[in-house]
């Protein structure tokens, strides 16, 4: 189940809403109208004359919860107190759990009059983050399909997301070292390259004697299975036409 309101020594995506004398006025960008409020000895370490040098209205930051009284719709904040690879990693987190919540809420449009809300609850409660469940969804489908059981639309949102997205592309890379001292040594080496290229497989030269397998998938076990099968043809077959091959060296 989603939180409906941040508690003590959260990170919290932001927007600044109203700059006083003594502090900010920032929006809780998770947190449906809920605001919070970072006292001036918050924003920085230092000392401050003026605010408006750190922050600017409409800028989006990441605080950290110092107080928080729900009931009272009651939530300190800091700035200082976030270094900056939290930062860095709170807005990619943001950043992603926006996305696959627009992946959701696009996939419900063709559904009728089904509530956003009631769907990032459920898959909220299953996966603890939607961009979890899109990237399993896309990905890892039979097991999305498992920790999603009960879910009417859990077939029906495989299918969609599938159909929407294209799963990201992985490159594992390896060397092999080939040699060889006959006279047509060029041609050899070419002949034993070519019997390890097929579709996802880029070889390249790197400098004599080695040479760079490439292979491209969208599972990074795939591709290092695919890049050492290249990489085991190429070897068999220097060595068959009478040359020395080793590897791979993984990159």
């Amino acid at each position: 189940m989603k939180k409906d309101y941040p508690e003590v020594g959260d990170l919290v995506v932001c927007t600044v809403k109203n700059i006083k004398d003594f502090g900010v006025i920032v929006t809780l960008d998770e947190y449906e109208g809920k605001e919070g409020f970072i006292h001036i000895s918050e924003i920085s370490s230092g000392w401050i004359k003026y605010i408006r040098d750190y922050v600017r209205e409409g800028q989006r930051i990441v605080c950290k919860v110092i107080d928080a009284n729900p009931s009272r719709n009651k939530f300190d904040l800091s700035i200082r107190r976030v270094n900056e690879h939290q930062k860095r990693e709170k807005l990619k987190e943001w950043k992603e759990e926006q996305r696959a919540l627009k992946i959701i809420e696009n996939f419900l449009q063709q559904k009728g009059n089904l509530k956003t809300d009631d769907v990032v609850n459920i898959l909220t409660d299953k996966f603890n983050s939607l961009n979890y469940a899109v990237e399993l969804a896309l990905l890892y489908p039979d097991q999305f399909l498992k920790e999603a059981k009960g879910w009417t639309l859990a077939k029906e949102f495989v299918e969609y997301v599938k159909s929407t997205l294209k799963p990201p592309e992985v490159k594992v890379s390896g060397i092999v070292t080939l040699q060889t001292d006959a006279e047509n040594g060029i041609e050899l080496i070419k002949k034993a390259l070519l019997s390890g290229k097929e579709e996802g497989i880029e070889i390249s030269y790197v400098g004599a004697p080695k040479y760079r397998i490439v292979s491209v998938s969208t599972d990074v076990k795939e591709a290092e299975e695919r890049m050492r099968e290249a990489a085991e043809k190429i070897i068999n077959m220097m060595k068959k036409l009478g040359g020395i091959a080793d590897g791979p060296v993984k990159e």
